[in-house]
């Protein structure tokens, strides 16, 4: 069974309606209220949240830039360091340069001199006192002229003796049974009684 509700009479309907309607007004308030916060507290968070994505953005340019900036620095010390190398390695190359070109600069003529001079004496047998008072062309012409002696040196090895190898070796044999007799004759142990 379905029981109906008690009317209520009119005036307490109107209080009951009043109560009703404070009642549904205060919860209305307080739901707006908790709507506000949580969106007060949700707009705090959003701010929080910007601000954090704020910090972390300018933290990111400022590492950024600062990573830019420490490359830069290390690329300019590394560019001084292969330039100065650069330098380095350049001046040391025309000292070289320098030390080859006067190395392989010819003698002037009293270097020349000295040196065809030095030659003379000591390959030719000359004295120093009779090369001095000679000129430069007599002393080049000396120097010429022992060149050529020893330029045109035939060792005795390379000439055959008599046309062949076998007569050479045929000699060697007579002159070393010659040898062998002579040296069988003179004994210094044997005494010769006549």
């Amino acid at each position: 069974m379905v029981e109906e509700p008690l009317k209520m009479k009119k005036k307490d309907q109107v209080l009951f309606d009043e109560q009703e309607a404070i009642r549904l007004q205060a919860q209305f308030d307080k739901e707006e209220r908790i709507a506000r916060e949580k969106e007060e507290a949700n707009a705090a968070l959003i701010e929080q949240w910007n601000d954090i994505q704020d910090k972390v953005e300018t933290d990111y340019e400022l590492a950024q830039r600062l990573q830019v900036e420490e490359q830069e620095e290390f690329i300019i010390e590394e560019k001084s360091k292969v330039f100065q190398q650069l330098l380095e390695k350049r001046r040391k190359h025309f000292a070289a340069k320098r030390v080859e070109e006067k190395r392989n600069r010819p003698p002037i003529k009293a270097q020349q001199m000295s040196i065809m001079c030095t030659y003379l004496k000591n390959m030719a047998g000359w004295k120093p006192k009779d090369l001095k008072t000679k000129s430069f062309a007599n002393v080049q012409a000396l120097f010429d002229k022992a060149m050529k002696r020893v330029n045109t040196f035939v060792d005795m090895d390379t000439e055959l003796v008599g046309g062949s190898k076998v007569d050479d070796d045929k000699e060697r044999e007579d002159l070393q049974q010659c040898f062998e007799m002579v040296t069988e004759d003179f004994n210094p142990n044997r005494i010769d009684l006549a």
